[in-house]
This record gives C-alpha cells, sequence and structure tokens, in this order.
C-alpha cells in the first residue's frame, strides 16, 4: 500500500463554551449530523487527500468514529488525543503520525469548527505547500485597524499590511517535527496555535495561501445560527 501523501490532522478537542451549547460546538446537530462532519466530508471528497485524523477527547471517540462509518467517508483512519490546549492537541496529533505517516508527508492541520472550507482552499494550501515549503490560508483584510489602549487610538495599521490567518496550516511532517521538539526544548507551551508556534519560533517566511471570507471559525451561538441557515441549502 502506497504511504498517504496529504493528511489532513482535524482539531476536534475544545469544549467550546462561548458558543453556549449543551454539547462542544463541533458536536451540535445540524441538519441530522454533526458540524464537525461538514468539515471532513469535504477533506474526504478531495482527490489531493489521501487520509484524515481527528484529534478529539477521549469521550468522544467512540461517536467521531461512529459518524464517520454511518457517513460512509473513505479516508477517515482514525484519531488522537486532544490535549489541555489547541497547541497541546496539535502536538498529539503530529506525535500520532510519526508512527503512521512518512517523513515527507504534508500535514494539514485544519480546525473542526471551520465547516465550510472549500476544495479550492485545500488545493491550493497543498499547491503553495510543495512549492514553497508551508501554507497559512489567510484574507487581506477588508477593514482599517486602529491600534492603541481600550479607550483610545495612537496609531493606524494600514489595511495592505494585515491578513486573517485561517486554517489548514500547512507543512512536511518532518518540518512539523522539529518544531515541537524545538519548542519543548525552549519551553514554549502558550502559542495559540500551529500558525502562532512557527511565529514564536521564528520560523519566518511563513507563506500565504487561498483563504476565503465564508471559511469562518464557529465561534459563537450567532455563528451556529449562521452555518445552519447556510447547511440547509449545502
Amino acid at each position: 500500500m502506497t504511504s498517504p501523501k496529504n493528511i489532513a490532522l482535524i482539531l476536534a478537542g475544545g469544549e467550546g463554551t462561548r458558543a453556549q451549547q449543551p454539547v462542544p460546538k463541533q458536536y451540535v446537530q445540524i441538519e441530522g449530523i454533526p458540524l464537525l462532519a461538514y468539515t471532513l466530508r469535504t477533506f474526504d471528497r478531495h482527490p489531493l487527500i489521501d487520509a484524515i485524523y481527528v484529534v478529539c477527547r477521549d469521550k468522544w471517540r467512540a461517536y467521531v468514529e461512529q459518524f464517520t462509518m454511518e457517513l460512509g467517508f473513505m479516508k477517515f483512519c482514525g484519531t488522537f488525543p486532544a490535549g489541555d490546549s489547541s497547541i497541546d492537541s496539535v502536538r498529539n496529533g503530529i506525535l500520532g503520525l510519526q508512527a503512521a505517516a512518512p517523513a515527507d508527508a504534508v500535514i494539514l492541520v485544519h480546525d473542526g469548527v471551520r465547516p465550510l472550507v472549500s476544495a479550492e482552499v485545500i488545493s491550493d494550501s497543498i499547491r503553495v505547500c510543495s512549492l514553497r515549503g508551508n501554507a497559512i490560508a489567510a484574507m487581506q483584510s477588508e477593514e482599517a485597524y486602529m491600534a492603541g489602549d481600550s479607550e483610545k487610538a495612537t496609531e493606524m495599521i494600514p489595511r495592505e499590511q494585515l491578513w486573517g490567518a485561517q486554517t489548514p496550516h500547512t507543512f512536511p511532517l518532518a518540518t512539523l517535527v522539529e518544531a515541537f521538539a524545538e519548542a519543548d526544548e525552549k519551553g514554549f507551551t502558550q502559542s495559540q496555535s500551529l500558525y502562532t508556534l512557527m511565529a514564536d519560533l521564528g520560523r519566518w517566511p511563513l507563506y500565504k495561501s487561498r483563504g476565503e471570507r465564508v471559511n469562518l471559525k464557529v465561534t459563537n451561538p450567532e455563528d451556529i445560527w449562521l452555518f445552519s441557515r447556510l447547511a440547509s441549502v449545502l
């Protein structure tokens, strides 16, 4: 069997308290299936994706395995345990992939609560990573930003300089293994995401790949409401 080349590592370990739901937001039922299933479906259908792994809490592992089987996802390969934070979950996933994938495999780390990721975003992430060595999905800002304290602005940042980082964050597996080893050595434990970890480590440049306005991260109750309306026509 050919070793998987492009692997989606989907983060689904959060508790999602801001969404004010009885279950973590990635498991909220939308049109009869969990929100996470919409995310997985796009990766499962993408011709360049060879394998999918989900990072989740142990109490949800059986549920993830059940619905991926019931929905016929062909590329789902298993789960890894979530950590105490998002970056810990990424670390656990990378450690798990070391035993499951070759060092040159391309890993697309994606938020499970970004269910509207498109095939075009996935394709461009793989393309940019293959050309440049990494890829961060990003959208250029359409807003003017003020910098300062809570009361007043003291500086204007031109929007042309600002890009909103989304996911996927895409890197070769060997690069990720090396980066986490360096982070552990330096005691970097508070990074917000894989993108910010790479920035904290000074691993520039990080290359932008296609982002989209609809590649939203479901965070708050209104996001769930919006996605439920969109899902009804998907």
